[in-house]
Parts: C-alpha cells; sequence; structure tokens
C-alpha cells in the first residue's frame, strides 16, 4: 500500500460530518519520513478535481510527502478514479447516497425494487457469492454481476464460489419514428459505438451493437474475456451503461435530430457459465411474467411456422393440380387443333 497516500485518514473521519469534501491532514499527524508538504492548499488541488467514474465520493487532501487529492466514498475507502468503480463497489455507494439523502424509505430492508440492493463486497470489488438481508434473515447467491441465482433462503445457502456471468445483453429502442430510422442503421450503430467508448477502456473486443432493421431495436451484447490476458469485468461495463441510458444520458445526433432513448424499453439480460437454481414459486410476479410471456412467444411463433408451412405445401398442391390440368386443357387443344387440320 503506497503510504503517501493512504497514510492518517483515520483522522478525517472525525471532519466528515461537520466539513464534507473537505479533508486535510495535519501537519503533525504527517509521520516523519513523509513530512507535510509546505503551500499545498485544499483549494487548489481540490476545487477542479472530479472522479471521472464515480461520483458518489469526495475529495481529500494528502499533503504527506506530497501535494495530491485523494478521492473517498461514505464507506472511507479510497477510490480509484482512473478506472471504472466495480459494480458492487458502485452500487453500495448509491445506495449510502441514498440513505444519506433521505431518499431511502424508513423501515426498509436493503432489498429494493427491481434487484437493486446495498451488496456486501470483497476487498477488490467484487460481489461476495453470498448475499444477506439482515431485515429479513434472507440469504442468496449472486453470479459476478450480482444478480440472485438461487431463491432467498432463511437457511445459510451453499453458494462455493461465484458464478461467472459470460455474456450480458442490454436491449433498448429510441423515442423516434423507425421510418426515420431506416437505412441508417449502420451509421447508428456507429455512433453508439463511439458514446460507450468511454467504458471500453482499450477493450473494444468485448462489445458488439446491433440495430434490427425491422423494429429498429438496438442490442448490445457484453462478451466475458475471463481467463483471457486482458481481462475485463464486462458487469461493470455493462453496468454503466445501463446506469447513462436508464439517466437518459444517451441522446445520439442523427440527420440534424436528437434521439432519445426510450427507458421503458430498456431490458438487460445475463447469461453465466451455470444454470440458477431457483424454484419457480419464488419467482417474483414480474419476472415470472416476463418468463410466460417469453414462452407464450415462443410458442405462437411455432405455430406460426406450422401454419405456413402447411399453408405453403397446399399452395404448392393447388398449383401442381392446376398445372396439371392446364397441361392437359393444351394437349386436347394440339388434337384438336390437327384433326380440324387434316379434316
Amino acid at each position: 500500500m503506497d503510504t503517501r497516500r493512504y497514510y492518517c485518514f483515520g483522522f478525517c473521519l472525525l471532519l466528515l460530518g461537520s466539513l464534507p469534501g473537505v479533508c486535510t491532514v495535519p501537519d503533525d499527524e504527517c509521520p516523519d519520513a513523509l513530512p507535510a508538504h509546505e503551500n499545498c492548499d485544499y483549494d487548489e488541488v481540490c476545487e477542479d478535481s472530479s472522479c471521472q467514474y464515480n461520483e458518489y465520493v469526495t475529495c481529500h487532501l494528502n499533503r504527506c510527502g506530497t501535494c495530491e487529492a485523494v478521492f473517498r466514498g461514505y464507506d472511507n475507502l479510497t477510490v480509484n478514479c482512473n478506472q471504472l468503480t466495480p459494480k458492487c463497489r458502485l452500487m453500495h455507494l448509491e445506495m449510502l447516497h441514498k440513505s444519506r439523502s433521505g431518499r431511502s424509505h424508513p423501515g426498509r430492508s436493503k432489498v429494493e425494487i427491481d434487484n437493486v440492493y446495498d451488496p456486501e463486497c470483497e476487498e477488490s470489488g467484487a460481489f461476495k457469492a453470498k448475499q444477506c438481508d439482515e431485515d429479513s434473515n434472507l440469504c442468496w447467491c449472486v453470479d459476478s454481476a450480482g444478480v440472485r441465482v438461487t431463491d432467498k433462503t432463511s437457511d445459510d445457502p451453499k453458494c462455493e464460489k461465484l458464478v461467472s456471468v459470460q455474456l450480458i445483453q442490454i436491449h433498448f429502442a429510441f423515442k423516434v419514428d423507425m421510418a426515420l430510422l431506416k437505412g441508417k442503421e449502420e451509421e447508428l450503430r456507429r455512433k453508439l459505438i463511439a458514446k460507450v467508448s468511454q467504458f471500453l477502456l482499450k477493450a473494444p473486443q468485448i462489445l458488439q451493437v446491433t440495430v434490427h432493421e425491422l423494429n429498429h431495436e438496438v442490442t448490445m451484447k457484453f462478451f466475458s474475456t475471463n481467463g483471457t490476458k486482458d481481462s475485463v469485468d464486462i458487469a461493470t461495463v455493462a453496468y454503466y451503461i445501463e446506469r447513462e441510458l436508464k439517466h437518459s444520458k444517451y441522446s445520439v445526433p442523427l440527420d440534424g435530430r436528437s434521439l432519445e432513448v426510450d427507458t421503458e424499453s430498456i431490458r438487460v439480460l445475463f447469461f453465466d457459465n451455470e444454470p440458477p437454481r431457483i424454484n419457480m414459486k419464488s419467482i417474483s410476479p414480474g419476472f415470472a411474467a416476463i418468463i410466460i410471456i417469453i414462452a407464450l412467444a415462443i410458442l405462437t411463433g411455432i405455430a406460426v411456422f406450422v401454419v405456413l408451412q402447411r399453408r405453403a405445401e397446399q399452395e404448392r398442391i393447388q398449383f401442381e393440380v392446376i398445372e396439371g390440368h392446364e397441361l392437359e386443357d393444351y394437349q386436347m387443344a394440339q388434337r384438336d387443333r390437327l384433326r380440324y387440320y387434316y379434316s
């Protein structure tokens, strides 16, 4: 651990309540090996400093042997602003922010609506394989994206390892007449890739963007690179993009128009390297409805395919019959013509 950067921030805890965002280490708190840097002013260092990938941190001044800004979250842990904050850690800071700003409801457990909850994270920022809710005394297992893969139970679930996510898909559409996008799918695709490139962190191979010609729905696929030399946490990358979409920050200019994302059309799907161990009875009504709709759509598609196949077969038979009758009529006409010629 870099002593210059992390030494003596315990003192700053005393200041956080009364002076949020302002934290400097007094000169006498610096060790002899790292004397306080002279002419190191908080305003000069922190006033124009910001954390590119995390809005839930505050700037602290470290002048023990140096003069630099250090960003820390509400939980007093340092955040590296030069890279994406791991999804688990970012979700945790989001929930702390809601709690501090009064946006969370009193008495509500840490499990929120649509699977947004206050997670427990490893020191690396990854999700702990087992997540628990103290208010309900329920626990469950999650995958590397923090998505539940087992039933919630009051017993101790067996979460031996963190299930890896192999593929994440984000589906969404724009608030625009589909006719305006016809023939511009490739241009829109390129602009979307440029829009999200800030989160790819020199790993464009993890992303595939498709603009469907039929309904102009956009599909973003994030492929896992685990086990490779340049491993990328696709759960974190996808989560950053999902947040931007839901906060309506993805307006795309096209032909003099600004295309806005239809936030109600956003769907995120996760594909793990192991099947989930969830009892259908424990699935929430909303999620169960989605599964039923998908199943009905598949069955409807199969039924339509069968009907169309049968209709095509009938039309083929009818065509062959008509073609046969026409041949017979032609042959009879030829015989009548020859009979007339020789008579």
